[in-house]
């Protein structure tokens, strides 16, 4: 159990000194928890960043539209983070709080809803730029030796990439899940808390 739980457990003691005190301790705790988990954030955010970058090297193309969505998600966090840093009352830091919640949830919905609209548009193209790739590995020529625009693949091909392209996006949901939807669920509750501790003072 961490300094803060312990401070919450002794939290319903009878002693109104002492709950001054805990409320007072309680929200600096909170407060840096959230400084610290929104660090975390701008961690995992440009670590996703990086591994966009390295496949638009590899893919050949400049993923600019990934790019620019992360800027503008870096931008507001930021701005949002070094108000929750600074705020002095819970209200404040509340707003702080929820509003750095609606910045993640958006980034991480628009992002893959992004590669959702991307596979589907460009299925086909994807389908034979795999059926190229499977050819050029099975024959052991050079990347890039089948041109993917030359193939007409088949519908057990169109099939088979479908399942494997579902699996890929649900894999990848699972990452955005344990990341950001780990990151919301502790902001979550610190509002929670945050908001007890507001309640109580009414």
């Amino acid at each position: 159990m961490d300094e803060l739980e312990l401070l919450k457990a002794d939290w319903s003691k009878e002693s109104k000194g002492f709950k001054e005190y805990s409320e007072n301790e309680i929200y600096k705790m909170i407060k840096q928890r959230s400084v610290s988990i929104t660090k975390i954030l701008f961690l995992i955010g440009l670590i996703e960043l990086s591994l966009w970058a390295v496949y638009g090297y590899i893919d050949g193309q400049f993923p600019a539209l990934r790019i620019a969505l992360f800027a503008l998600f870096f931008a507001l966090t930021l701005y949002f983070f070094l108000k929750v840093k600074i705020e002095k009352s819970s209200m404040l830091l509340m707003k702080g709080i929820l509003n750095i919640k609606r910045v993640i949830l958006g980034y991480a919905v628009i992002s893959f809803l992004l590669i959702v609209i991307d596979n589907i548009f460009n299925f086909n193209d994807y389908t034979k730029d795999f059926l190229a790739g499977v050819k050029d590995g099975y024959h052991h020529n050079n990347l890039y030796t089948t041109d993917p625009q030359l193939l007409n693949p088949q519908l057990g091909i169109y099939i088979i990439f479908a399942v494997l392209l579902l699996f890929f996006m649900y894999i990848l949901f699972l990452i955005y899940k344990s990341t950001y939807g780990k990151i919301l669920s502790h902001l979550r509750k610190n509002y929670k808390e945050l908001s007890e501790i507001e309640e109580k003072a009414i």
